[in-house]
């Protein structure tokens, strides 16, 4: 009987001392795409280069939608923005607009914004003010100052080739690289002038997130 009930106090407490430990948890599996981006390009004649992870350079998301009630047509407009942490110097590109019905689709879908995208690659792609039917070209300089491509100049230019897509936890993203050349402006408020600088042989490696 004493055998009995010191097997007995042995086995409760090795029940005790059991649920006593804590067992690692181990997090899901983080899917991550690798999202670099660059540019290069002659500004006013002076090469200008800026390139993923040097002196605080990345990319980011800068869409912008318009959002119609059916069967009006609702738009998004993509932009991708490479900026520095450390830099006031920037460059970033606008495009669109993609054209859905909400009443079918909340928001594009994936197979739409890849489909929608590779109808223009290897393409001349006229520019157009806010990226609205077109891109959008904006160079920050060294001072901090917005420098904005306008649809009206003539002998511009710009050709995307889309070099796939992928997605991660965090979103669904297209890949590109867009040679483009065009003058950007902006409006000096104490000559009261608008005045423009040249970007020639511009070339930006980066992603439009949907």
């Amino acid at each position: 009987m004493k055998t009995l009930k010191i097997f007995s106090l042995f086995l409760a407490l090795s029940l005790i001392f059991s649920s006593c430990i804590e067992h690692e948890v181990i997090p899901a599996p983080v899917n991550t795409v690798d999202l670099n981006a660059a540019f290069i390009g002659f500004v006013n004649g002076t090469q200008v280069e800026f390139t993923q992870n040097v002196n605080g350079y990345g990319a980011e998301s800068e869409n912008t939608e318009d959002i119609n009630p059916s069967p009006s047509p609702s738009k998004m407009t993509y932009g991708t923005k490479i900026k520095s942490l450390y830099n006031p110097q920037a460059l970033r590109v606008k495009f669109g607009a993609q054209e859905w019905d909400v009443a079918q689709n909340a928001y594009p879908t994936v197979s739409m914004f890849n489909e929608w995208l590779n109808l223009y690659t290897d393409a001349p792609v006229g520019f157009s003010d806010q990226g609205l039917s077109g891109v959008e070209v904006e160079y920050v300089d060294n001072n901090g100052v917005s420098w904005l491509s306008r649809e009206s100049d003539p002998n511009q230019s710009a050709i995307f080739e889309f070099t796939g897509s992928q997605s991660d936890n965090t979103g669904d993203y297209a890949f590109f690289k867009c040679t483009f050349t065009c003058l950007v402006w902006r409006y000096n408020t104490q000559t009261e002038l608008d005045e423009s600088i040249n970007i020639e042989n511009g070339i930006i490696t980066s992603w439009f997130k949907k």
